[in-house]
């Protein structure tokens, strides 16, 4: 075999790479989305939130999983809320063909944000300030544009502070008077900081709700909780609980299973070895395709069933440790659901000390999104 001349890093080893091929970096890489068992986690969490209505939240191109074939698994599972944070991602949604009776919401804009196309595809929309709020209503047509009011409970993120409430909420009774806006919701986030601050945080939220009756504003839809809070707690599910993390199959809380929430992972990430030296194989990921550098040393692949040790990761390639018996075209599974033993993105988080979240939003582009599994079975 002659010296690898794809790979600098090489230097004067030789390895046994897979012929003819012309980017052994994006060779048979893919991200497989199990839309069965997302459709699963998606009926499993109507169930655990019920009556709650649950909005899926598909922000960040659905944490990597593809915005408009996991929006339409999540319809197809009965979901009637759509979250996806940005406008665009929005439209993109409706345009997909997501019914109009399914709502979609939006929330974070640029500062000189147009609201027009937003409005005219019925999009629902978090307004915070003022300003927002008249920058929405100058966008309304025929038909007044559906908003849902933000309080700051917290967070320090966005939304109205309690001072700035009740000023918010009597220009937005006055736009709804005018049929330029319908007042939907009044919505927050939870900080999950711990019990103590998340339960001032919902009475700061109820006091809001109270100050808004008090100047004859009322609310179809009050929603605060996601995830971790709606999960776990009855008293803060209100009208309708946002979920991102869970409907992929990635628990939030220490020390518990997606099998013990009832939950399945969804996304598989799944390659092959293109060379091998000695006991070392190459794998064709490295951290451009979203594999974290901390990975070297703290995390395993699966290979002909057996985990295997994560040497060193370059930009393109990772290279495995322990694996005398593997051949070039063996495949690898460097996360899972767990079934066939690897690991999974859970176990990812933990063990690089970050979010399951992050591991799956973080598969670039590059890695093929591959669909199996029929959202409509049950």
């Amino acid at each position: 075999m002659g010296r690898c001349a794809q790979h600098a890093e090489c230097g004067d080893r030789r390895w046994s790479h897979r012929q003819g091929e012309q980017d052994v970096g994006l060779v048979a890489s893919e991200a497989i989305v199990d839309l069965g068992a997302f459709a699963h986690n998606v009926r499993h969490l109507r169930s655990v939130v019920r009556p709650a209505e649950l909005m899926v939240v598909l922000k960040a191109n659905a944490y990597g999983h593809g915005v408009a074939e996991t929006g339409a698994a999540a319809v197809a599972a009965g979901a009637r809320w759509l979250g996806v944070l940005d406008i665009d991602s929005a439209l993109r949604l409706r345009e997909s063909g997501i019914d109009p009776g399914i709502r979609i919401m939006a929330w974070q804009y640029l500062p000189d944000q147009r609201f027009d196309r937003a409005v005219q595809a019925d999009i629902d929309l978090g307004v915070s300030t003022i300003t927002e709020l008249e920058a929405v209503a100058a966008a309304a047509g025929a038909a007044p544009a559906r908003i849902h009011l933000k309080i700051d409970t917290g967070l320090m993120r966005n939304g109205a502070t309690a001072d700035d409430w009740p000023a918010l909420v009597v220009a937005a009774r006055e736009l709804q008077a005018r049929r330029r806006v319908a007042i939907v919701g009044i919505w927050t986030h939870l900080a999950e900081a711990s019990e103590d601050a998340d339960s001032a945080a919902v009475d700061r939220f109820v006091a809001a709700v109270d100050v808004a009756a008090g100047l004859g504003v009322t609310f179809e839809f009050r929603h605060l909780a996601a995830s971790s809070a709606g999960f776990r707690r009855d008293d803060v599910r209100f009208d309708m609980v946002r979920m991102g993390g869970h409907t992929w199959g990635i628990p939030s809380f220490d020390g518990v299973t997606a099998s013990d929430m009832g939950l399945i992972p969804v996304m598989t990430l799944r390659s092959e070895v293109t060379a091998v030296k000695g006991d070392l194989a190459e794998v064709p990921l490295g951290y451009a395709d979203g594999v974290p550098v901390r990975a070297a040393g703290l995390l395993d692949v699966a290979i002909r069933g057996r985990r295997r040790r994560i040497r060193s990761v370059g930009i393109d390639y990772v290279v495995i440790e322990d694996s005398a018996d593997v051949a070039v075209g063996d495949e690898v599974t460097l996360f899972g659901s767990g079934a066939a033993g690897e690991q999974t993105v859970r176990e990812w988080g933990d063990l690089t000390q970050t979010l399951g979240d992050e591991i799956v939003t973080r598969i670039s582009s590059r890695v093929a999104r591959r669909y199996v599994g029929d959202a409509n079975s049950t």
